[in-house]
């Protein structure tokens, strides 16, 4: 088995793992607090998400595109994320009080000073992750991964059990963090690189702040409606939306999550090799919409029996809302890749003037959507969508010479795929309608039918993931004891 393939497989079981059990702690959480609980939290998490882009100020991608690493590099770079995060966290301990004034929150000012704890821990973990992936060790970050998500849900179910309502959800994300790190110093072993250096720090800063800059604008558009509406509207309605658009990114980042850690190893290494850039990014393009596209438009399809499953039906409102954000979500992840590969061949800066644009246009179409209601948000983005495709086919036609044409071709399959699976989802929904039968029925039936249906639907397109995703489940049965012991008899 191929390194990149063995890293893909170990991180895709990561990534599901840890999202596996996100989404039980999200489902726990939707039915023991309000919409107007989760909505103030999301308000306090969505700006200190916006902060916390600039804790590590690029360190992991340094580290990973750097062709040569050394001992002095890494210990300048975490000497570098130590004086940003630890800096940060002590402005986030500093503008709470002002936060929680302007939203007229008391209790945002709180939820800053739990959340601030990660900035004190993050420069530790960040450099590990990176150094690990570096070297495609994805076996250590399972552990890391799955470890911190089991304890981040005990802990915010006991103390939600406890009465601490929203301070539970904060209290969280540090047991996440806190057991990450523990993880990593005892498997990992990088103690070595606990010693940061601060000089010379220059050179690093400097592609820090454009990937920082990058990530913070890319980031800051699943957040922008919670601040506004936060400002503009009600708690309450912060958090019906939050739920809609964090469903479909949760759906959206699951069956991306497994393939994105190692995309940017994986151009660097072809770059290194001296392979074609536009080539290798069409290939990995290819094969994450193969996946992604037809879950997307299932699940805009089928958005209120799976949020009344996941959920219950006091989210019924975001079902409609999420409909709409899976289609912006369809459309965002046609050029998800685009960022690594300008970080690839370092055009950094270009990255950031993207991001900043449709940060831009988001923060404008929600607040002249907000007064007419809450779709009217959700589907601003799905212009958004369509702007950002626009915007990114136009930059890398200009910097790599890529043929417009026969990318787009290369999608058609996974497109068509996507279509007929949400065809397939539609005509669930005529024989057991999702709004009059109880949600686990159209789940079930969805879940049973459409993963073969897409897998036929990828053999008869010959889409390239079919043949991926077979060589690596025979490479898998290949290797297990069972199937070399029946080869040796025969």
């Amino acid at each position: 088995m191929s390194r990149v393939r063995r890293a893909v497989i170990f991180s895709s079981i990561s990534q599901y793992g840890a999202r596996i059990i996100g989404l039980v702690t999200m489902m726990i959480v939707a039915r023991l607090l309000s919409p107007d609980e989760v909505g103030t939290f999301s308000i306090a998490s969505a700006l200190v998400l916006m902060i916390s882009e600039f804790k590590m100020l690029g360190a992991g991608a340094y580290l990973i595109r750097e062709k040569e690493l050394n001992e002095e590099v890494i210990r300048r770079t975490l000497g570098l994320t130590i004086i940003t995060s630890w800096a940060l966290g002590g402005c986030v301990l500093a503008v709470g009080p002002t936060i929680s004034n302007y939203y007229d929150l008391p209790s945002l000012s709180s939820i800053f000073n739990i959340l601030s704890i990660g900035f004190f821990i993050g420069p530790f973990v960040s450099i590990c992750i990176a150094l690990l992936t570096r070297e495609f060790n994805f076996k250590i970050i399972l552990i890391s991964n799955l470890s911190s998500a089991l304890a981040s849900l005990l802990v915010t179910v006991s103390l939600i059990y406890l009465g601490l309502s929203y301070y539970s959800l904060a209290w969280g994300q540090v047991a996440r963090l806190t057991i990450q790190f523990g993880t990593l110093v005892i498997f990992a072993r990088f103690a070595l690189y606990y010693q940061p250096r601060f000089s010379k720090l220059g050179v690093i800063a400097r592609f820090g702040v454009y990937n920082s800059l990058a990530n913070l604008f890319r980031n800051s558009v699943n957040v922008v409606p919670d601040i506004v509406i936060g400002k503009m509207g009600t708690t309450s309605q912060v958090g019906i939306f939050s739920r809609g658009i964090g469903l479909m990114d949760f759906v959206a980042g699951t069956v991306q999550k497994g393939a994105e850690p190692v995309v940017l190893p994986y151009l660097s290494e072809a770059q290194r090799s001296g392979k074609s850039m536009v080539d290798s990014y069409t290939r990995a393009t290819v094969l994450a919409t193969g996946f992604a596209w037809p879950v997307l438009a299932v699940a805009s399809v089928a958005s209120l029996p799976v949020i009344r499953f996941f959920f219950g039906q006091q989210w019924d409102a975001a079902a409609p809302l999420a409909s709409a954000l899976a289609i912006w979500l369809i459309l965002r992840t046609t050029h998800n890749f685009a960022n690594n590969l300008l970080i690839t061949l370092g055009k950094e800066r270009v990255m950031i003037f993207k991001e900043a644009g449709l940060l831009i246009a988001v923060f404008i179409l929600v607040i002249v959507s907000y007064p007419l209601s809450l779709q009217a948000v959700a589907n601003a983005f799905i212009i958004v969508g369509f702007l950002e495709i626009f915007l990114v086919t136009v930059l890398l036609v200009r910097l790599f010479g890529l043929n417009v044409g026969l990318f787009y071709k290369s999608l058609s399959s996974s497109l068509l795929i996507a279509a007929l699976c949400s065809f397939v989802a539609w005509l669930i929904s005529m024989l057991v309608p999702f709004d009059q039968v109880q949600s686990w029925k159209p789940v079930l039936l969805i879940s049973l039918i459409l993963p073969p249906i897409w897998l036929i639907l990828l053999k008869c397109f010959g889409h390239p993931l079919y043949k991926e995703l077979s060589s690596a489940i025979f490479s898998f049965v290949k290797s297990r004891p069972f199937f070399r012991f029946f080869r040796g008899r025969a």
